[in-house]
């Protein structure tokens, strides 16, 4: 066994749950056993830091339910949702009752019902099942597999009209089948929700994983409204499947940033009583017994080395670097989140060599990553500032240095021809995604605030602001 059979290709979970599923059985660090955590009714909201892996948890859900006869999930990727179609599905006016938390049930509760179809004791249980997945099939929903197929469905033109056959089957009414017009989804919602009453006791576990809402951002921030009525249809639904003891459930992934975006006055609750976040940073000062390592060693397990991450590091690094811990001077050149430290490894095994790795392996290996951080730190920032505010953020860096402060900003922001009264709100949205922290001077030693060590930091314009060492070589200050 070799370190490069070790397989560090893939930051992407898609990607790894394609070509790489092994990564996803035996290699996943089950970070506070948040696939049993998940599990629970009133937790639904995953959310973490670009990179914290909120697509690898849905990952590993899928691959469990395919192993395990009573669980079934399915992911909904929302990269290329049509948000403008929630107002056509939304009534024959574009705005009835309800709105679109309502729109957001209907199309979460035919997503859930599809799930049901693969599981041969329902289907085999009677009557009552069938007859549901009969009228569903009627208009084309369960032959749509994703949330952008229905709501596609669901939008088109007359629709609602046709679909008033199906509530009269529901309720038994289909002589009143002809004469009815449906003009709202919530009577839709309320068809849907008496059937599921009806349906027998449902103890398998029928969960949706919602990912890709970062994709939001790229349109800017005007539907952030849609996802504060999804997080609100996503809690009623559950509601109601734990009301009839049914197992079913719908899991939103977010991204820190996206969630801080969404206009809830009840965010902070729902965050605290429904949500599980993904916080990789090592709070005792152990970094090797810490989940993040655990991800490099776990992938070497799988490898075939059968020692665990310290003795590991110990055979591959040098003990000091820049005469610091070989361990932290690479930690902070990251997040401190898997996708980093992956790629760190990445660009070690670009180096075609075999350890122990020596002081200029190392810096060869971090200057490669810098490139790769630079370009994940500005992906980060879409929908976040103005477009040609992130087009020079690096160029600014370059020239205003390592360490700066805030009026050095507004004067940078200011020759490169950009609204420097903003600059304090750019330089919050810079700390809230890593590219800076804060540092200043107590008891004549340096202290540093930084987002992803402590997530509620927050950024004081009044300090001296810090670039992430990651970014230093890439942006030519190192």
């Amino acid at each position: 066994m070799k370190f490069s059979d070790i397989n560090f290709n893939y930051t992407d979970a898609q990607e790894e749950r394609i070509y790489a599923p092994e990564l996803i059985d035996s290699a996943y660090v089950d970070i506070n056993n948040i696939t049993e955590e998940v599990l629970k009714p009133n937790k639904y909201l995953v959310h973490g830091p670009k990179g914290a892996g909120k697509s690898a948890l849905a990952s590993k859900l899928k691959f469990m339910s395919e192993s395990q006869w009573d669980f079934f999930c399915d992911i909904d990727d929302m990269e290329e949702f049509e948000f403008n179609l929630l107002k056509k599905t939304s009534g024959i006016s574009g705005e009835k009752v309800g709105g679109s938390v309502t729109v957001w049930k209907l199309l979460l509760y035919i997503r859930i019902i599809s799930l049901y179809q693969d599981n041969i004791f329902l289907t085999d249980s009677g009557s009552t099942i069938n007859a549901l997945f009969s009228d569903l099939k009627k208009y084309g929903f369960l032959s749509s597999n994703s949330l952008l197929q229905v709501v596609q469905e669901t939008s088109r033109k007359g629709l609602y009209s046709k679909f008033s056959t199906t509530i009269a089957s529901f309720q038994g009414k289909a002589e009143k089948a002809a004469d009815s017009k449906v003009k709202d989804p919530a009577e839709l919602v309320e068809a849907i929700e008496s059937a599921l009453k009806e349906l027998p006791e449902i103890t398998s576990k029928h969960y949706l994983v919602i990912d890709g809402l970062d994709y939001l951002l790229r349109n800017g921030r005007g539907f952030s409204g849609y996802l504060a009525d999804l997080i609100a249809a996503v809690r009623q639904v559950n509601n109601y499947f734990s009301e009839l003891k049914n197992q079913s459930k719908v899991i939103v992934l977010f991204r820190d940033e996206v969630l801080a975006l969404v206009p809830d006055p009840n965010l902070t609750k729902r965050i605290n009583d429904n949500g599980i976040p993904l916080d990789w940073y090592d709070k005792e000062g152990k970094p090797f017994d810490s989940y993040l390592l655990q991800v490099i060693e776990s992938r070497a397990q799988t490898a075939g080395f059968n020692k665990d991450i310290k003795y590991l590091w110990k055979e591959w690094f040098p003990v000091k670097i820049a005469n610091k811990d070989s361990i932290l001077f690479v930690l902070d050149s990251t997040r401190y989140l898997p996708r980093d430290l992956i790629s760190f490894f990445r660009s070690l095994q670009a180096l075609k060599k075999e350890p122990p790795f020596n002081d200029q392996d190392i810096f060869s290996a971090l200057n490669s990553y810098s490139d790769w951080f630079a370009s994940e730190l500005s992906d980060a920032l879409v929908g976040l500032v103005d477009e040609n505010v992130r087009d020079s953020i690096e160029g600014i860096f370059s020239e205003i240095g390592p360490r700066f402060d805030t009026n050095d900003f507004k004067e940078s922001l200011e020759e490169y021809g950009l609204d420097k009264e903003h600059a304090e709100k750019i330089l919050h949205t810079l700390f809230n995604t890593s590219w800076i922290g804060n540092v200043w001077t107590k008891y004549d030693s340096p202290r540093y605030a930084w987002k992803h060590r402590r997530k509620k930091s927050v950024f004081s314009p009044r300090k001296k602001s810090v670039v992430h060492n990651g970014l230093l070589k890439s942006l030519s200050l190192r």
